[in-house]
């Protein structure tokens, strides 16, 4: 009979409390991927903030505390955003753990990894009445791509294990961790990367059994500087966390800079019917379209985080993109429209309509859901539009009413040779579009002695040198609408443009910016409404322990909620006897002092009266640390007015 195999044990903290031993095989388990981890502080995740506070010292990850749940999940969400690598958030049991949904949610939606790791009480004690207990397993249910839940009282019964026996150990705890986190990560034709929920249930004793075996390191802050490398727990129980590895986007730019890229000509020769495009929703080549011959009109339609290589494609081939600002397309200097929009929503009869109608294949590429103009487009019963998705994407299915695409050669053949004269007067009628736009906003302003919130957006999109996200609401399609990203830059020089647009909720989106600046070690520009401001303003709670993000938060203040009036309930509210019941229901005014809530944050606070303050705020991002205010108000009454006068001029397009 074979010998038993012995133990796999790298280090021993044998002789520290079980619940602390646990929760550094889960850390394990988890950095093979995850650099960044958000914790909230709480008394049951106590054995996981310990270990994480040794892992940080130990140089495996970077730890930062937030005291509110949503807004850590969100910060989560945003370094997650920012890195394309997994991100955690630790929370203790109850409530605490249900302030996670809203971001869970978004990074469902945008296939975000947002690792949800959540503290519990020991299966023993629910149904007892235990103080702060209830039951999470299974709480984000149809958010997660899986979820994990172990539990302490496992190790005694046999079928959870904290020292594996190999190094597969599938009943270990740093095993299952770990393949939770590859099913985060995953990227196939068939599934999307997205959020995982972690569950742990801790039992007493909760803290570690002594600092000589493992405690908490005593002193300065761990990674700050004084605390020499031999102190803390890698003196005692030996380097149980791994250091890092090479960040997913640095092996991916590593990758493609060896990669050859195939051009246009490799493109449309290349095998178009393998994986081509199939019936709506699916990926066969069954009902392939047939290529047209000779030169075709194909538009690109750009949404949000549209695929690289089919802006490349657009780009390289000439063909045409409505790009939305955060599809990665709106700087390139050939192809994007510009003013798409008033292009689309032209006067019947007018000669940018006719351009419209002329349209004969439509390419989606990304998710756009920023315009209806846009949506009427790709609905078109006359037109062949296709998606092309060359992975999974998390906010469609098989009901997805166009062909998909999967492949860069079925992409190429579909779009065809592009009509120069087609694609020169897209150009053309898009520059005419633009200048209309700057015009009425100019002369709007000009009349009125203040800012509109359009050209506000506009102007610091077009003027901002750092990675910039962009507020959900009225804010991102200001910008889509008359934004010139190009104007005055360099592509080289263009910064990312960002925006939580898998749920596109107000929620957490200047939590989400902080993280991105955390992640990117430089300062971010939020560029966001009053109301997004509001509603997120915990995130400006900054433990004094901890470094703030260098982060310049751009607030549009109009006093409420201003994107209602652009719908129909802007026409309700101009009916007989309605306006103060629309503007109480959808316009939710506010008198919210922003600078007297700048300075309860202790944060530096700038107002910008016009655009040329606004500039002088936004220069110079290197020369400033920590968090600022920047505010400009406006006036939403004049909204419904402004957006009509650019629609009639329209009739001259």
């Amino acid at each position: 009979m074979a010998a038993e195999r012995g133990l796999f044990r790298e280090f021993d903290d044998s002789r520290d409390s079980e619940s602390l031993r646990l929760a550094r095989r889960v850390i394990r388990g988890l950095t093979l991927q995850m650099r960044h981890v958000v914790l909230c502080p709480g008394s049951r995740s106590a054995p996981l903030a310990y270990a994480l506070a040794e892992a940080e010292q130990l140089g495996a990850l970077t730890l930062h505390i937030r005291t509110d749940e949503r807004a850590a999940a969100f910060t989560a969400l945003g370094i997650a955003l920012a890195t394309a690598e997994p991100a955690g958030v630790v929370t203790t049991s109850g409530t605490a753990a249900g302030n996670l949904l809203p971001a869970v949610m978004e990074a469902d939606m945008s296939g975000v990894p947002l690792v949800a790791i959540t503290a519990d009480r020991p299966e023993a004690l629910h149904g007892t009445g235990a103080n702060q207990t209830v039951w999470q397993q299974g709480m984000f249910t149809g958010r997660v791509r899986d979820e994990l839940a172990l539990e302490q009282s496992a190790i005694a019964e046999g079928t959870l294990r904290l020292e594996p026996v190999s190094r597969d150990d599938m009943l270990a705890a740093e095993t299952q961790t770990a393949l939770l986190l590859r099913a985060a990560t995953t990227a196939t034709a068939r599934s999307a990367p997205g959020p995982v929920h972690l569950n742990i249930g801790f039992a007493d004793p909760l803290v570690p059994a002594g600092a000589e075996v493992g405690g908490p390191p005593p002193g300065p802050t761990a990674g700050a500087p004084g605390l020499a490398p031999q102190e803390g727990p890698a003196a005692t129980i030996g380097r149980w966390a791994r250091r890092g590895v090479i960040p997913a986007k640095e092996r991916e730019r590593m990758y493609s800079a060896a990669r050859p890229e195939p051009g246009p000509a490799e493109l449309l020769s290349g095998p178009a019917a393998e994986n081509g495009a199939g019936a709506p929703g699916t990926s066969g080549s069954e009902g392939e379209p047939r290529p047209l011959p000779g030169p075709t009109r194909t538009l690109f339609v750009m949404g949000h985080a549209a695929p690289p290589e089919a802006i490349e494609l657009a780009r390289a081939l000439g063909h045409p993109m409505l790009a939305e600002p955060t599809s990665g397309a709106r700087w390139s200097d050939l192809g994007p429209v510009q003013g798409y929009r008033l292009l689309l929503q032209s006067p019947e009869g007018s000669a940018a309509a006719q351009l419209v109608q002329t349209t004969e294949r439509v390419v989606v590429a990304g998710r756009p859901t920023l315009t209806r103009p846009v949506q009427r487009l790709i609905s078109r019963q006359d037109l062949e539009v296709v998606q092309y998705a060359p992975q999974a994407e998390p906010w469609h299915d098989q009901r997805l009413p166009r062909r998909v695409i999967t492949t860069a050669g079925a992409l190429a053949e579909f779009a065809g040779q592009v009509s120069p004269e087609w694609a020169r007067d897209w150009e053309e009628s898009g520059l005419k579009a633009q200048g209309i736009i700057d015009s009425v906003l100019r002369e709007e302003d000009e009349a009125a002695g203040s800012l509109s919130s359009v050209r506000a957006a506009q102007f610091v999109a077009e003027t901002v040198r750092t990675p910039l996200l962009l507020g959900s609401s009225s804010v991102i399609r200001d910008v889509d609408l008359a934004a010139a990203l190009t104007r005055g830059r360099r592509e080289a020089s263009a910064p990312a443009v960002l925006a939580l647009r898998g749920i596109a909720g107000i929620d957490g989106n200047i939590s989400a910016a902080a993280g991105m600046a955390l992640a990117a070690g430089q300062r971010v520009t939020a560029l966001v409404g009053d109301l997004t401001f509001l509603h997120d303003a915990n995130a400006l709670l900054i433990p004094a322990t901890e470094r703030p993000p260098n982060l310049d938060v751009v607030v549009i203040n109009d006093a409420g909620g201003a994107i209602f009036d652009q719908l129909e309930h802007g026409e309700v509210g101009r009916r007989p006897g309605q306006a103060q019941t629309v503007e109480r229901l959808f316009g939710t005014p506010q008198t919210v002092d922003i600078e007297a809530l700048a300075d309860a944050y202790q944060h530096e606070y700038l107002y910008a009266e016009d655009l040329g303050e606004l500039g002088r705020a936004l220069a110079h991002p290197d020369d400033r640390l920590g968090i600022r205010i920047i505010e400009t108000r406006t006036d939403r009454s004049r909204l419904r007015d402004l957006h009509a006068r650019i629609a009639e001029a329209a009739a001259q397009l």
